[in-house]
């Protein structure tokens, strides 16, 4: 037998009652609600351009403003959009390669790994990640070889086991709250 109940929270509960009357609580976020058509194409269009105003998404869906407003507002309360955001082209601040790295570490010393490529004016954002590397970086650099430099740099701890490097070839551009200002100005 199964009981469903809301909480006050955007949870819902699902209580599963077995047999012998023993319980299991499973707590399901309610974003595991589907989206429909109308909101995928609202979402799309808003990643494409967040300035785009609700009349034209109405107009486009052939719903009403309040329809689009409503459905958006949703959208974030239930968790699926955060915001709207600008994107940045790191050339435009004078960067020329945007570059990945993954980062192979011994396990006790990733904190400190994360913590010490953070101050780096380059990398943009550092993270764990589970996978055949242990951090996951962003840098942007002026030139190749800042790149190369870079790399050498982060070899040079030793923690830091291995560590290989992409390029990003395609037009590209970042969210601002990955974008640290303060070591930008350092870097340039």
């Amino acid at each position: 037998m199964r009981k469903y109940f809301r909480t006050r929270s955007s949870e819902t509960k699902i209580i599963f009652i077995s047999v012998k009357e023993i319980s299991i609580t499973m707590t399901l976020p309610r974003t595991l609600k589907k989206i429909d058509d109308t909101d995928l194409v609202i979402i799309r269009t808003l990643q494409r351009d967040a300035r785009t105003n609700f009349v034209d998404v109405a107009k486009d869906l052939g719903v009403s403003i309040d329809t689009v407003t409503k459905r958006f507002k949703r959208l974030i309360r239930i968790g699926i959009v955060r915001g709207t955001t600008v994107l940045l082209n790191p050339k435009g601040l004078g960067f020329e390669h945007v570059a990945s790295l993954e980062i192979d570490v011994d396990y006790p010393h990733i904190t400190r790994v994360v913590d010490a490529l953070a101050k780096k004016p380059e990398i943009l954002i550092c993270t764990p990640t589970l996978g055949r590397h242990d951090l996951f970086a962003i840098a942007v650099l002026k030139s190749i070889e800042d790149l190369g430099q870079l790399r050498e740099s982060i070899k040079g701890y030793p923690m830091v086991r291995d560590v290989t490097t992409s390029i990003w070839i395609d037009e590209f551009r970042l969210c601002p709250e990955n974008f640290e200002f303060n070591n930008v100005k350092k870097a340039v």
